[in-house]
Order: C-alpha cells, then structure tokens, then sequence
C-alpha cells in the first residue's frame, strides 16, 4: 500500500515537472495586445521580449511592468536575438515574417486580438494556455467578470431613477464609433447611449460637428491617438467654436490610448472612468435644466410687462 502511494506521488511530480518543461521559457511578443496579456500572465524571467510600445505610458496599460524588457521593435531579427521558443504574433503581423519566422523553425502563434469583452475572455484563455498560464488566464477572466458584474449590479439600481445620458466619441478628423466597436460598447457599459449607435454607423465613421451641435450629448469623450494625448489634444479639439458650444453643457472626458488600444482588463478601467462622469453628467443637466426654467420665468415676466 506505502508503495503504491510512493508511485502514485511520484508520477503526479512527473506529471508536473514535465507541463513545467514544456511551458514556453522565452517569450517573444509580436504586438501590442499581445505583449500586454503576456504581462499581466507570465512571471518577467520566462518574457524573451515584447514590442517597443509595451513601454510606453500613452500607449500601453501595462508600461510600468514592461520597463526593463528587451524590446524587439515588432521585428523578426529583434524577436530572434534572445532564440525565443514561443512567438505570439496578432492577426495583422506581417504575413511574410511570420511565413519566414515559421520556415526557420520557430514555433510561431498568430492570435486573434479581440474586439469586444465577449471575445476578450476566449483570448485570455487561448493565451494562457499557449504561454502555459491556464489558471493564471482563469483568473484574470474572473476577475473581470467580477469588476463587469459589480458595475453593472451599480448601474441597474441606478438607471429606475435615471434616463441614460447621451455620449459622443469624437476622434481626429472628426471619427466617431458605432455598433460593433470596443469603445462604443465601453459607452454603453458605463450606461449611456451613444451617438454613433443612434446614427447607424457600424464599427468607425464620420461624425460632423453640425450632428453633434443638433445632437447636444451630454458627455463628450475625445479618443486620441498615442502620439496625441491628454491636455494640448483636448485643447485643441475645443479651441473650435461649435466645440466650445457643447462644452458649456456637456462633461468632456479624454480616453487615454491606454485603455481603448485594447481589449481586457484595461476596458474595465475604461468603463469605470466613464462610470464616474455620470454624476457630473446628472448635475450639469441639472444646471442647464434650472437655467432653462430661469430663462422662461423671465421670457414669461417679460410678456406680463408688454401684456400691461
């Protein structure tokens, strides 16, 4: 019997020690999304390298993690130098380096980067099990289905006394999103209506000032780019007239290329920045709802004057 239990404890050591082996030691990362979810799942000493872009604050959620990494500019001959036994690649790698990388014998994993929450727990899965991180993606995922439910049971009690605000995204050259984008479904989420949605428009399209001064939001959210980010964009968005006139009712928030560049735990961040403009969206209607009746008593005096 203490034999058989001495074997049995031996092959279950086995068993571990040989999924240790074969988990991937030299991660290279391709992409963006994908050097961030190797962040949040893998322990530093078995990342090879990521891009450049992990590092950087305007752009990557996880900068802090990644300062210190080899960088391998989201190039073949920089992913190579460190003999990587694992490449994530995302579906718009170059198709030529990877055919090349995979023709010299790497093992090369083109991942799909998702465009929803839905789709973001298939990829953090998928991940983790590549990486060799099952339980760690398991728990990333609970984690943020945990943060999605709490908003949500939030919201609900909230929406029996109030409409859901109305919420515009405008992008450089005047961009905006619709069904089937991340940022549109974060508006929605953060319980608002959105702009884009009510206009038709699927994924990206354009949205003129003229729709946006007809459609008074109550909240504008100003989506930049990396390479154009926080104040001077916002400053120089509403240094535009038809802009500074929604400005005097409207909230105006920045979503940071951090939280919108991807899709995982930082679209739950991005869906709590938006959550917490609502009570300032309710008090600036408020506001404006006083200075309308403000503007009818005094319209209504005046007629009682001329009436004399």
């Amino acid at each position: 019997m203490k034999r058989f239990f001495l074997c049995g404890v031996i092959n279950l050591l086995l068993c571990v020690t040989l999924v240790h082996a074969q988990a991937p030691q030299r991660i290279a990362s391709l992409n963006l999304c994908t050097d961030q979810l190797v962040l949040m799942l893998v322990p530093r000493a078995r990342i090879a390298s990521i891009t450049d872009r992990a590092a950087l604050t305007d752009s990557s959620y996880m900068a802090a993690a990644a300062r210190g990494i080899t960088t391998n500019g989201g190039l073949a001959e920089g992913a190579l130098a460190q003999n990587p036994d694992l490449i994530l690649a995302g579906e718009f790698t170059d198709v030529a380096m990877v055919s090349l990388l995979r023709h010299l014998g790497y093992r090369v994993e083109v991942v799909k980067v998702p465009r929803n929450i839905d789709e973001a727990r298939a990829y953090i899965l998928r991940v983790g099990a590549l990486v060799g991180e099952t339980a760690a993606a398991q728990k990333l995922v609970a984690t943020m289905d945990a943060r999605l439910q709490k908003i949500d049971n939030e919201l609900n009690a909230q929406r029996r006394d109030q409409p859901r605000a109305l919420a515009a995204v405008y992008a450089p050259n005047g961009y905006t999103v619709g069904r089937g984008s991340v940022l549109a479904q974060i508006i929605e989420r953060a319980g608002f209506r959105n702009l884009g949605n009510e206009l038709q428009i699927n994924g990206y399209g354009q949205l003129s000032l003229e729709q946006l001064l007809v459609a008074q939001p109550q909240l504008l959210v100003l989506d930049v780019t990396a390479e154009n980010t926080g104040d001077s964009m916002a400053h120089t968005y509403l240094s535009h007239p038809a802009l500074q006139s929604i400005a005097r009712h409207a909230r105006i928030v920045t979503m940071p290329p951090s939280l919108s560049e991807c899709v995982g735990p930082m679209t739950i961040d991005a869906i709590d920045l938006l959550v917490a403009q609502r009570k300032g969206v309710a008090q600036q209607k408020a506001v404006m709802q006083g200075k309308s009746v403000e503007r009818q008593r005094g319209v209504a005096q005046q007629k009682g004057v001329a009436a004399r």
